[in-house]
């Protein structure tokens, strides 16, 4: 057993090394770090898409944006599309239970004004170890997250932002499971 732990130590550690080596050159350019900030949401029962809901339900999470490599600035303009993947982990709360959720989600933006203003919309995963809040199931563990957002960074490193996330199993666990929108703030770090 103690071989494979110091198999396992050394391997991440010429890993480490390797990458560090042979990314030398990248470590000037762009970061691929937009943004880092806590995030609170909460639902209704009469949701914008899916199902009415048995509970209402309360997001707390942390959500990091990294920078995809494919954009494309649009004409003579401060304007560009931009591919991102948010990804976040947190806690999930309804129906006077509480679970982890962790998501990760690739998006387009629409970004203007040297990143004064993103528009952004995507489609990913959601995962929840926990899957059943009070009366309400969500089906399994594994969901689909459709989002939309708009940010704005007034002030040099600091952001701020409204979100919809639809949380749903698109009917892979049945009909009787249900998801969820989440109507969401986020505010934090920008890179």
């Amino acid at each position: 057993m103690r071989s494979l732990q110091r198999f396992l130590a050394s391997s991440v550690l010429v890993s480490l090394a390797w990458t560090t080596l042979v990314c030398q050159a990248a470590l000037a350019e762009e970061s691929i770090f937009i943004s880092i900030g806590p995030r609170i949401g909460f639902s209704s029962k009469t949701p914008f898409l899916g199902k009415q809901q048995e509970n209402n339900f309360h997001l707390f999470d942390v959500a990091a944006q990294l920078r995809l490599p494919w954009q494309v600035p649009l004409g003579d303009t401060s304007w560009k599309f931009e591919t991102r993947l948010i990804a976040s982990a947190g806690a999930l709360e309804g129906g006077g239970d509480t679970g982890l959720m962790a998501t990760l989600v690739p998006d387009i933006a629409l970004s203007a004004w040297n990143g004064l203003v993103s528009i952004d919309v995507g489609a990913g995963l959601g995962f929840f170890p926990k899957y059943h809040f009070g009366a309400q199931n969500f089906g399994g563990p594994v969901q689909i997250v459709g989002t939309t957002g708009i940010t704005v960074s007034p002030i040099t490193h600091v952001y701020a932002g409204f979100r919809l996330h639809h949380f749903s199993d698109a009917g892979v666990y049945g009909p009787n499971a249900l998801g969820v929108d989440m109507y969401i703030v986020e505010f934090g770090y920008k890179f």
